[in-house]
């Protein structure tokens, strides 16, 4: 039998604003890399495990692994799942395969996850023509033949199996750095059908079978904590710039029908760090779509200054009128002077503009902002003033995001590396509420604000749903509210009093299963 290559997202625990039936979305980066693999390598048996679509806990996951005794095993985590990205790890090297990480996380700290003897080699960057390179390197079965793949790092053995830790992380071999695909339409359509497409979104009421898409890659933003637009940045010589590349509206057009004709999608989350960073694209996909009669609901992260634009060209209109319901803007700060600190050019006037368009000629769009504490000098008089002004926006509902450090954005310290992974816990993106965290005094006044500040325009907010607007902006408001409620009442003082070692993370009944 042809060798298998198996893509793995293993059981991980839930963010508690996420419902069960949507917390999990269809693993794009996968089903993207398996197409190109199954184009180019033929003679490869591709498959994708998606644990947490699937509902299957540890136990049946090292049962499936065993039974299906792939030869490469392809991960790929996020900073606060990196535990479970290295137990995968450790079962796959049990059994022989090679194991291959990549994604925001491995990417920007192969040094230290390769010492830890658990992968074979970490990718960086982009990975479709990378993935197919590798594999055909791996199966020369020389460490020239790797050294010829741009985008990787990898241990000077590649011929071991199962090599031990790496002494020094100096011993590491780093190739160049991957080219950027030019033109995204190039590339095939994701594979889809190894997914189970029919259990994302199969319960949930509000983002009813739901699908990933992307528009685009990249951003022409560089905000100081976002690790996404590093991870599909442009080298220039060794300078990693920002850049933007956008899918063509008739490809976007192309993989729509599939995913609403052949899968039955009823609502689309558009996975780009920047939906709208393009001007022409998105109001462009959305005539195409009218024309073809096609009106599917959809969520994208935007940039309140592109929404602005988009608003007096039409595009916006658009999009709302083929689907776009739900918005996330990060706002992140009341004030220019820390908002520039931040590297980051969308600014108060901004946002206010972007909100008053929203609720003057969209009111069915859920507009969502997220909002960063724990900048330099950060006080309990900063926290106040940040709740002030989300309520001065009006904001269907809203988000205070501890700063975090994430491998390979500007607050990263060397020092934060944990080789057990259980250290990243903390990078959930969540009120700490530790009694003498680093954020603790903050926390504390964020919670005596949202109890305590209630001025009229915070009052109408909360009633507007009830007052106006479509049933399905009512219904999201309310359960996120609900939800927001448990996270920062519940959570954070019962943490206030003791200790919560999962981090406000929730573990599904199936995790161990």
């Amino acid at each position: 039998m042809n060798e298998l290559f198996l893509f793995v997202r293993p059981p991980r625990p839930l963010w508690p604003f996420n419902s069960a039936s949507s917390a999990f979305w269809p693993p794009l980066a996968f089903a993207s890399m398996a197409a190109m693999l199954r184009h180019h390598l033929p003679d490869l048996r591709v498959e994708i495990l998606d644990a947490p679509a699937l509902e299957m806990g540890w136990r049946s996951i090292a049962s499936e692994i065993q039974r299906r005794h792939p030869a490469y095993v392809g991960i790929g985590e996020e900073a606060v799942s990196c535990v479970e990205g290295l137990r995968l790890a450790r079962l796959a090297k049990a059994i022989g395969a090679r194991v291959i990480a990549g994604g925001c996380f491995f990417g920007h700290l192969a040094p230290q996850a390769l010492a830890t003897g658990l992968l074979d080699v970490v990718v960086h960057g982009e990975g479709e023509v990378t993935i197919v390179e590798l594999v055909q390197a791996l199966r020369a079965g020389s460490r020239d033949a790797l050294a010829r793949v741009n985008g990787i790092s990898f241990l000077p053995e590649p011929g071991t199996p199962n090599p031990p830790p790496a002494a020094n992380a100096s011993e590491v071999i780093t190739t160049p750095p991957r080219q950027l695909v030019p033109n995204l339409d190039t590339l095939p359509l994701p594979a889809y059908d190894l997914l189970p497409m029919e259990r994302y979104g199969a319960r949930s009421v509000n983002h009813p079978r739901l699908a990933a898409i992307e528009l685009s890659r990249g951003c022409f933003g560089s905000c100081d904590f976002c690790v996404l637009w590093r991870q599909m940045g442009r080298f220039t010589g060794d300078r990693l710039v920002p850049h933007v590349r956008v899918k063509s509206p008739e490809r976007l057009r192309e993989e729509i029908r599939l995913l609403v004709r052949r899968y039955h999608r009823q609502y689309l989350g558009w996975v780009d760090p920047c939906f709208n960073a393009d001007p022409r694209v998105p109001g462009q996909l959305a005539e195409l779509l009218l024309r073809d009669g096609i009106r599917v609901g959809q969520s994208a992260w935007v940039r309140a200054d592109a929404m602005v634009r988009d608003a007096h060209s039409g595009a916006l209109a658009n999009c709302v009128r083929a689907g776009l319901n739900e918005v996330y803007l990060g706002i992140e700060r009341p004030d220019n002077e820390s908002i520039a600190s931040l590297h980051k050019t969308s600014g108060v006037a901004d946002a206010c503009e972007a909100l008053r368009i929203l609720r003057g000629q969209f009111p069915e769009v859920l507009a969502i902002g997220s909002f960063i504490y724990g900048l330099p000098g950060d006080s309990p008089q900063t926290i106040r003033a940040i709740h002030r002004f989300v309520t001065e926006l009006e904001l269907d509902q809203f988000f205070f995001i501890p700063l975090t450090p994430l491998p390979g954005t500007a607050g990263w310290r060397a020092e934060l590396w944990d080789p057990s992974g259980e250290r990243f816990r903390e990078f959930s993106f969540l009120p700490a509420g530790h009694p003498h965290g680093r954020h603790a005094e903050l926390e504390r006044a964020l919670l005596w604000s949202m109890l305590t500040n209630w001025p009229w325009a915070r009052v109408r907010g909360y009633l507007r749903p009830w007052l106006g607007g479509n049933t399905r902006r009512r219904r999201v408001q309310w359960r996120l509210t609900a939800r927001a409620t448990k996270v920062y009442l519940t959570r954070v003082l019962r943490n206030m009093l003791g200790s919560d070692h999962q981090f406000g993370l929730v573990f599904p009944s199936w995790y161990e299963s």
